[in-house]
């Protein structure tokens, strides 16, 4: 199990004993678990006591590091990977619903919905950040056509499999950009019902305004649908198409001759200015794919060139 942490010294012992004793009433074995970290309290050393095994998240954004832990996680062969918030809203007393559809073969990544069932958040929650949350669930049906409902579930379940395959583009993004990316590759997704818990101690880790949120997010989820290439490269030779017209207009209302075309001069600088804006609109989309590809193909560099011994792996995403 795989649990992002960042200052949550008031609440990491407590959920690494409640997910130990809901593992132990599904009857299953102790869980390997893995914080990934970017804490400047006492979290690192208080999980290390506990037997948890610490990843260091990189600093680069909870996406970052989610990524880091999930892929740490495969040194151990796992059969399933979770991975849970670390500061309490989440109950672990749910993991035999998350698990359940992986063990009937039904799903390949399971994750949680807030908003499937009612009265499952157990807090007052902002209207604001409901609606923008409704918004991020939309685009990702819009982009999987998966009739998902929640795009911040608190618990997730998976194979493998599905962690070795990811490549997640932005670095605040994992939550959204993972489900694209399993469904992109013909993962099986199911959503089931989880309650969200008050919080506690501290502040989440998620932008505290999910508009905002919005905003930050959808230019990476753009960037990930490859819509920026269509849009770009569209908008690009439309502008160098109406460059075009334009110019054969304005040179055959100067007779094509070349002392009546300088009379028109404002006209042809429009039409330089089109022209270079379009040429850069399809450099802007070639820069922006190549840019994506070399961050993927960075990634499983890294990713792969790691040992594959348990011990030697942790060992070494604990300094890296």
């Amino acid at each position: 199990m795989v649990l992002p942490t960042a200052n949550e010294e008031a609440t990491i012992e407590s959920v690494i004993s409640e997910i130990r004793g809901a593992f132990a009433e599904e009857g299953l074995r102790d869980p390997v678990l893995i914080i990934v970290d970017d804490s400047n309290d006492a979290t690192r050393s208080i999980a290390s006591r506990m037997g948890v095994h610490v990843v260091i998240g990189g600093g680069k954004g909870l996406g970052y590091a989610m990524q880091r832990g999930w892929k740490a996680s495969l040194a151990f062969d796992p059969e399933i990977i979770v991975s849970m918030d670390a500061d309490g809203q989440s109950d672990p007393g749910e993991l035999g619903r998350f698990l359940a559809p992986l063990a009937a073969n039904e799903a390949d990544l399971v994750l949680g919905s807030r908003f499937v069932e009612p009265s499952l958040v157990k807090y007052p929650y902002r209207w604001i950040n409901r609606i923008g949350t409704s918004i991020l669930a939309r685009i990702l049906r819009g982009f999987t056509g998966l009739p998902i409902t929640d795009s911040h579930g608190g618990i997730r379940a998976m194979r493998p499999e599905v962690v070795r395959e990811f490549d997640i583009v932005g670095t605040h993004t994992y939550v959204q950009e993972s489900i694209i990316d399993a469904h992109e590759k013909g993962f099986r997704i199911v959503e089931v019902p989880s309650s969200w818990r008050p919080r506690l101690q501290g502040k989440s880790r998620v932008v505290g305004s999910i508009p905002k949120y919005i905003m930050y997010t959808l230019p990476i989820l753009l960037v990930r649908s490859g819509v920026h290439i269509r849009w770009l490269y569209t908008l690009g030779l439309w502008l160098i198409s109406a460059a075009v017209l334009y110019f054969f207009f304005i040179a055959g209302q100067a007779g094509f001759e070349v002392k009546q075309m300088f009379t028109r001069l404002p006209s042809f600088v429009l039409i330089a200015l089109l022209v270079m804006v379009g040429v850069q609109l399809f450099s802007f989309g070639f820069t922006v794919q190549l840019a994506k590809d070399i961050k993927s193909r960075v990634d499983r560099l890294d990713y792969t060139a790691r040992p594959r011994d348990s011990s030697e792996s942790v060992k070494e995403w604990k300094h890296d």
